[in-house]
């Protein structure tokens, strides 16, 4: 939550509301400008329904208190629409004060496309390089995505191969002369 200064005054907080009491002093305090007649306004009173139409009443819009710390408390929304209400000029202040508050957010880097052309091959190196530049030190291989599925292909093939075997040691007999009558060799034979 921003902590807002404005024309020195600071803002309290509560419960993620502001002090529209404090806001009031900082706009100067004039009679006219008091928030129970903000609050009273009808066009407040439709923003106050719409913020809790579109909050679907889970989070505070306003809220009494009593006491030496008492007050109106409100939303961020309905501290701009009271900026709005005393003046241009207290308008200005109010959105500036929340922009200084909130923290610099760091700019998201402009992402880069690799050109279409680029084949896998340096696909592959510029990985390698990347890894390099982050000082990734141990040994790594990157493989294209096309070359791991050949790769699960041909130990799945092999996984198959021993399960025949196991099952049916006669199957690479079987297998052998298959390949021998086929092929019109016979291996190991002058």
């Amino acid at each position: 939550m921003a902590h807002l200064i404005i024309s020195s005054k600071d803002i309290r907080t509560l419960d993620g509301l502001y002090s529209l009491n404090d806001l009031h002093k900082a706009a100067g305090s004039e009679r006219r400008h008091l928030p129970a007649q903000f609050l009273r306004n009808n066009q407040t009173q439709e923003l106050i329904a719409e913020i809790e139409n579109y909050a679907n009443s889970h989070s505070l819009v306003t809220k009494k208190t009593q006491g030496r710390s008492g007050g109106t408390w409100v939303c961020k929304e309905l501290v701009y629409a009271y900026a709005m209400w005393i003046s241009p000029k207290f308008n200005l202040q109010v959105i500036r004060a929340f922009d200084q508050a909130q923290p610099e957010q760091p700019q998201e880097p402009i992402q880069q496309s690799l050109p279409a052309t680029i084949q896998d091959d340096e696909k592959l190196k510029l990985i390698n390089d990347i890894a390099k530049s982050l000082g990734i030190t141990e040994s790594i291989a990157v493989v294209s995505a096309g070359d791991i599925m050949s790769m699960i292909q041909t130990i799945r093939n092999y996984q198959q191969q021993l399960a025949r075997i196991q099952t049916n040691p006669a199957w690479v007999d079987q297998t052998i002369e298959r390949v021998k009558n086929a092929t019109g060799r016979h291996f190991g034979e002058g």
